[in-house]
Formats: C-alpha cells, sequence, structure tokens
C-alpha cells in the first residue's frame, strides 16, 4: 500500500468534510460513494447480514446530514466513519449480550477467512514455504490482535483511528499491534 494514496484519499475525505459542515450536499455524497465499500466490508465482518449493513451505513450517512452543524473539525474521517459504522451496528442489536456475542463472533469467525497469507507473508516478510505455519500462527492471536492487525494492515488506520474505532488509548492499540506482529514473528521462528 502506498503511503501517498491514503494520504490523499485522507486530504480530499477533510476537504469534503468541511463542504458537509458548510451544507454542502454533494460533498456528502461524495463521502458515501468514497467510503462506501470500505465500510460495507468491515461492516459485514460485524454483521453478516447485507441489508443491516446497508441501512447501518446508510444511518451513518443520514445522521451525518442531520446534525452537519454540529459536527466538528476531525482529524481523520476515515476512522470517525469506520467508529460510526461500529456504534450504529452494535446500537441496532437486540441486547447488550447480543452485542457481547456480535463483537465476539464477527473478530472470531469473519476475520479468519478473509485472511490472506499471502498478503501476510509480504507484510512479514517470510518465505512462501512457511505458508501453514503463518496459518497457525495468525490462528494463535487473540480475537482483539486479529481485529487491530486487519484494520492497521488491511484497513490502513492508523494506531489514533484504531484507538478511536476499537475505543482504546493509543498507547493499548501500539502494545496490541506490537504484541500480535511479534507473536507471529515468535510462533513462526519456532517452526
Amino acid at each position: 500500500m502506498s503511503t501517498s494514496r491514503p494520504y490523499k484519499i485522507e486530504h480530499v475525505s477533510r476537504s469534503l468534510w468541511n463542504r458537509l459542515r458548510e451544507g454542502e450536499k454533494s460533498a456528502l455524497g461524495k463521502l458515501f460513494k468514497l467510503y462506501f465499500q470500505p465500510l460495507y466490508d468491515y461492516g459485514y465482518r460485524i454483521v453478516s447480514d447485507s441489508e443491516e449493513v446497508k441501512d447501518a451505513i446508510q444511518d451513518v450517512f443520514f445522521q451525518l446530514w442531520k446534525s452537519r452543524e454540529r459536527l466538528g473539525d476531525i482529524m481523520s474521517v476515515r476512522g470517525y466513519l469506520f467508529a460510526s459504522l461500529r456504534r450504529q451496528l452494535l446500537k441496532q442489536s437486540a441486547s447488550h449480550s447480543r452485542w457481547l456475542e456480535i463483537n465476539r463472533k464477527y473478530v472470531a469467525e469473519e476475520f479468519d477467512p478473509i485472511l490472506n497469507y499471502e498478503e501476510w507473508m509480504e507484510i512479514l516478510e517470510i518465505e512462501r514455504e512457511q505458508k501453514k505455519a503463518l496459518q497457525a500462527a495468525v490462528e494463535s492471536l487473540t480475537t482483539r490482535q486479529k481485529e487491530a492487525v486487519y484494520l492497521k494492515f488491511f484497513e490502513g488506520l492508523s494506531n489514533d483511528e484504531l484507538a478511536r474505532v476499537m475505543k482504546l488509548k493509543k498507547q493499548s492499540i501500539y502494545n496490541l499491534v506490537s504484541e500480535a506482529v511479534e507473536s507471529l514473528r515468535s510462533f513462526l521462528d519456532k517452526k
């Protein structure tokens, strides 16, 4: 992933965000088009119901438009939208116990199948013959580590964005990602 592309997207996003705050409806539409697919992909891992995810995304953007005059300046539009979608999807849950079940299941069951081990090997700079060891290493991660690593390496969120999305302190995110990467490397060194 190129470092300039996320910067350009975030720069465009912040410009659109400011135009949205000023009441420009077309800016809302452009933000929607820009972020629909990444939000959908992330939301579907939380709640594997396509219509529910689409409804939640629409609710997030409806709320943005409705509260545009109260929106503040933010550092990351992407992080804000991911956190808003996650909150909206979990809010839609019938009860707190349902929320806990969804939160546990979306990480434990949904992240495993989507992990592309070829990308992991590239990220960790390991040899192709270690593919099976890598799969076992990924399976050894905690559910929170899988979520953090997915959002950081596959969605490109910064530690600040991760902290907002996962509702953890920045230092906790740093520790979580570092421990996950170290755990993967340690596991692979044993193989």
